[in-house]
């Protein structure tokens, strides 16, 4: 039961005073900005107290510390910008007594056995503030709409708790304040190649039509052998490994030939991995463990917060991206300077069909495909604890209403598509996938042969039917065809590629019959918190923001779609675990695959219209329009509320009625929704439903003599008669 405590001042949201003021020398500027909050607002839940602001933007989390909210703010400048100072001041702080202890950052569980008891006791020091600091901030370097920008994130905590005292400090205002140099950085381009595909020699001949498909389609591509990186046939070889030259070559790609995208072709047997060290600390794991890991973030992060080359060993003992590793440090900038992926072929056979699978793919474009605006969400309760949610099917559901638009598949435990005997929950989750399908998510628990969760309440026992989990031999086994999705899987150590080659996220890419043309997922053991903070933080927000990246920020590629999901993850207080989720999410496939279209998405369509009420086995039309902001066709598709929905129907000019027949054969109420797409595959939001209802015909009790009499005596009424009985 929550209640609300009542509070007396609320104020908005201000954002005042932005600008850059030049001072004496042209390239150093000066930025203020002044943002207001309001006043908390608490409720009681469970004998504890939640604490929002309604223009925060994100939580502080730490396990068996408060859960806080925070604001966080990104400015971007032109590469090479150098941040000189960042000044954030407080104003206008209050102090609040709270009745009850503040309710506390959900424990964190591995995603590939969900062992977890719930976290009960604060690990504050009773003399602690928390969060110390009214403000953190970070400078990197990254992609931001495409462009290599300077990255200042500031992060705002506008709540302070002590414990001890049970009183939180607040506050209604900050200013801020940042003097930064400009830099008059810009590439020199001697040549231009927007995608640089590197892999050995072996796979040249066999790589050769996929670089010849990218010219054609106006994206610069060229192959560049290990061989030729190593011997510096194009730029001086430079650095301590062969990892290292690559990376170098990266950064004299992007210098030289203004390089955006980069795909690795080969496992790790053909090209060189990087490993990457971080301690787990004793408050995720009683024991304290650690984990070494294979991170190919390593090569998409080229520069570091001030334009220098970022090389993940900061403090030069050849141990990269150590993270409290013995208690040493290295500086990882995190954020992409090129959009990446990895075709983890071991064969050239492999690289074959993955060449295949994007030239038909492109060729035909996926996203413009009636199959594409399909969704299947797969999931069940993946952790035993207090907080009475299934995980897995909550993670989906956020996954299903940030693709507003789309038709959407729930293969869950709770509606019993995971635990069918016929058909199965292995074959529901193929069938699902051989019928098409532009997206797939799994929330669960895996290893690097299966993806698998669990009935409610019931972690002794593992679905789909009947195996128990969806094994890689269930993957290699889809026949897709050309109806190819990009799959994300939210789990443990799925696309652990180096110690496994067959490894359950490539198997989807190498299917030559069908599978995936895109996926998403963990190099290692991932880690995610329970209950419903599963999708506030760690794996199953990272998984969700890839799908904001699609979603929200219009990307145009896969690449692009994962280098917005990491520059949505990453924050200034980033702790070891949020390290280890940015640096293991692995993309497999082309970063330059084209996935949707620079265009305006279409306005939500209103209600259909139609009639409200008649009767089934009778055709009924119902009608619906909108307008696009570009002038574009349309397209529309109703859903008929009985887990059915019409083709895709026009196309139709801006502004033109659509319609389509439905034929209901059950009664009932249904509620009818429609959605419209635009020539360039943009897909609005869905409509506000038009409630329809299907009533029986009525028996009327004729029987068969009955009516012959009625006919002999009234042949005219015969259709009348025809209609009543239906």
């Amino acid at each position: 039961m929550k209640k609300i405590l009542p509070i007396v001042i609320v104020s908005v949201l201000v954002l005042s005073g932005l600008g850059a003021v030049a001072t004496s020398e042209e390239n150093y500027k000066q930025e203020s900005l002044s943002i207001s909050f309001s006043q908390p607002f608490l409720e009681i839940e469970n004998e504890f107290i939640s604490i929002n602001v309604p223009e925060s933007n994100s939580f502080i989390m730490e396990t068996g510390k408060p859960l806080l909210p925070t604001y966080i703010h990104t400015f971007t400048y032109p590469f090479g910008t150098k941040i000189e100072d960042v000044k954030c001041t407080p104003l206008n702080i209050k102090t609040q007594t709270v009745p009850n202890d503040i309710v506390l950052t959900p424990p964190v569980a591995l995603v590939d056995q969900g062992i977890v008891e719930s976290q009960t006791k604060s690990l504050l020091d009773n003399r602690e503030t928390y969060p110390s600091e009214w403000f953190t901030y970070d400078v990197s370097t990254g992609l931001i709409n495409r462009e290599r920008r300077t990255i200042l994130e500031i992060q705002i905590n506008p709540i302070k708790y002590n414990l001890q005292d049970k009183i939180i400090e607040y506050i209604n205002e900050v200013n801020v304040q940042i003097d930064y140099e400009l830099s008059n950085q810009n590439p020199s381009s001697r040549d231009e190649y927007e995608l640089i595909v590197i892999g050995p020699d072996e796979f040249s001949d066999e790589i050769a039509p996929l670089i010849t498909h990218k010219n054609g389609r106006g994206v610069s591509a060229i192959f560049v052998s290990l061989s030729d990186i190593y011997s510096g046939t194009y730029f001086p070889s430079t650095g301590r490994d062969n990892q290292e030259k690559i990376k170098y070559f990266i950064k004299n790609a992007i210098e030289n030939w203004v390089t955006e995208n980069v795909l690795l072709l080969g496992g790790s047997s053909q090209v060189p991995t990087r490993l990457t060290h971080i301690w787990i600390q004793e408050e995720y794991d009683q024991y304290g463990s650690s984990e070494i890991f294979v991170s190919d973030l390593y090569y998409a992060d080229i520069y570091n917060g001030t334009g220098g080359f970022c090389s993940w060993d900061s403090n030069g003992n050849d141990m990269f991206g150590e993270y409290n590793w013995e208690g040493r440090y290295d500086e990882v900038d995190l954020n992409p300077d090129v959009y990446f992926g990895r075709l983890a072929c071991r064969t050239g056979g492999e690289v074959t069909t993955c060449v295949n699978k994007i030239k038909t793919y492109e060729n035909n474009p996926g996203y413009l495909q009636d199959w594409f605006t399909k969704i299947v969400a797969v999931g069940g309760d993946s952790f035993p604890d207090d907080y009475d949610i299934d995980e897995g099917e909550y993670i989906n559901q956020k996954v299903i209403d940030m693709l507003d638009g789309f038709i959407y598949n729930k293969l869950w435990v709770t509606n019993g598509k995971l635990t069918g005997l016929v058909p199965t929950g292995v074959a529901n989750i193929k069938n699902s996938i051989n019928d098409g399908c532009g997206f797939v998510d799994f929330s669960g628990h895996g290893n690097t042969n299966v993806w698998a969760t669990h009935p409610h309440g019931n972690h002794g026992l593992w679905v789909p039917t009947p195996t128990g989990g969806f094994l890689r031999g269930d993957v290699t086994s889809l026949s897709n065809g050309d109806k190819l999705p990009i799959v994300t899987v939210e789990a443990c150590s799925t696309s652990k590629f180096a110690s496994d080659p067959n490894c359950f996220n490539w198997a989807f890419i190498y299917n030559s019959n069908g599978g995936a043309i895109g996926s998403f997922g963990a190099t290692g053991l991932g880690w995610g918190y329970v209950g419903t903070g599963v999708s506030q933080g760690l794996i199953g927000k990272l998984g969700l923001d890839t799908f904001r990246a699609y979603k929200l920020d219009e990307s145009l590629t896969l690449g692009e779609m994962w280098a917005n999901a990491l520059d949505r993850f990453i924050t200034p207080s980033m702790d070891n675990m949020e390290f280890k989720c940015t640096e293991e999410w692995e993309p497999f496939g082309d970063p330059t695959l084209v996935i949707g279209e620079d265009s305006t998405t279409p306005l939500i369509p209103d209600p259909p219209e139609g009639t409200t009420s008649g009767k089934t086995k009778q055709k009924q039309t119902y009608t619906a329009s909108t307008t696009d902001p570009d002038g574009d066709d349309l397209y529309y598709m109703f859903d008929w509320g009985d887990n059915t929905s019409s083709e895709w129907v026009g196309p139709y000019s801006s502004g033109e009625t659509a319609s389509a027949d439905k034929t209901w054969n059950n009664d009932g109420v249904y509620q009818i929704r429609v959605v419209a797409k635009d020539e360039h595959g943009r897909i609005s939001g869905w409509s506000d439903p038009l409630e329809v209802t299907m009533p029986k015909i009525k028996n009327v009790g004729l029987n068969f003599n009955l009516f012959n009499w009625l006919f002999e005596r009234f042949p005219n009424a015969f259709p009348i008669i025809r209609y009543i009985l239906g």
